[in-house]
């Protein structure tokens, strides 16, 4: 069967999408301070996930979809709540969550309205017990339990997507995020070992030239073009014009900002657009991206 063809298209509503970008970022920046919590990108071979080259799903990707199913999650402790219906004085309350699904018109009413806090101290008529006396936690509880059982459905999967192109959007740009990144994820792809596969595992050990360093494989059609274009076909060093338009003789090189031989990743977050002169003066050094960028107008 033909795989469906992916929208060129997103059309942005902007849920929390520079809230869970500041967040990505403060965690690349530091991102050893965060260790407990990102144990689930790395540990019990996690890293796997990453060393397939020039996945659409790129590494940022990833990474953008563990933070925000994590900031969900944290919704739940509270828990955070967003009012809805048109009663302003007494409305309902749900989680971020769905009112994210509303927003991306991915449901069109609230899967999940957050209980009410009793402080009854007698039975109701007709009840042995005051309602949940006995469970002070009743609300945390139910709304964990509801983002538990919603995060194994189809519209959490859509809402994840959602959340994480948009994310992807604004932070491509940020060559030094991205750079941040590839040199978190260095660390343990360069500890990888070609005898840590099983027999079922051998097209991830072919991945490797050496231990510790993936195999060069050349960008695809798809990578070059992103990156250029968000490089706008000038070297990111010099600011050299690579487009062809001015100086026919340019030659651009799609450098990897942390390179294989130190456990950088073949992935479309790991590029920047070099000229000849800048990408040999580089080498196969870990040299900080520039942090130029050309004015739109």
């Amino acid at each position: 069967m033909r795989a469906r063809k992916k929208n060129e298209w997103l059309t942005h509503e902007y849920f929390r999408t520079y809230r869970i970008a500041n967040i990505v970022d403060a965690i690349m920046r530091n991102p050893f301070a965060y260790l407990h919590h990102l144990e689930g990108l790395t540990v019990n071979n996690g890293i796997y996930e990453f060393l397939p080259p020039w996945q659409k799903e790129s590494a940022l990707h990833k990474f953008i979809r563990f933070i925000a199913d994590e900031v969900l999650m944290n919704d739940t402790d509270g828990p955070t709540r967003v009012p809805f219906g048109p009663d302003y004085l007494r409305p309902k309350w749900i989680l971020p969550v769905d009112a994210a699904m509303l927003k991306y018109g991915i449901i069109n009413e609230p899967l999940f309205f957050i209980p009410e806090e009793f402080d009854r101290t007698e039975a109701p008529d007709g009840e042995d017990e005051p309602p949940h006396t006995n469970d002070p936690h009743h609300v945390v509880n139910a709304c964990y339990n509801y983002l538990l059982d919603l995060r194994w459905t189809q519209v959490y999967e859509d809402l994840m997507s959602r959340i994480t192109d948009e994310v992807f959007y604004v932070m491509f740009l940020n060559r030094r995020a991205l750079a941040n990144l590839n040199e978190f994820l260095a660390r343990y792809v360069g500890e990888v070992s070609r005898d840590f596969f099983d027999t079922d595992e051998a097209p991830l050990a072919d991945l490797f030239a050496v231990d510790g360093e993936l195999k060069r494989v050349r960008p695809p059609m798809w990578a070059r073009r992103a990156v250029f274009y968000r490089d706008r076909g000038r070297c990111t060093a010099c600011g050299a014009d690579l487009s062809g338009l001015i100086d026919t003789l340019s030659v651009g090189n799609y450098d990897h900002m942390m390179p294989l031989a130190r456990g950088g990743l073949n992935d479309v977050t790991n590029l920047q657009l070099l000229c000849e002169n800048c990408n040999l003066k580089k080498s196969d050094r870990v040299v900080a991206p520039s942090n130029r960028y050309r004015r739109w107008y």
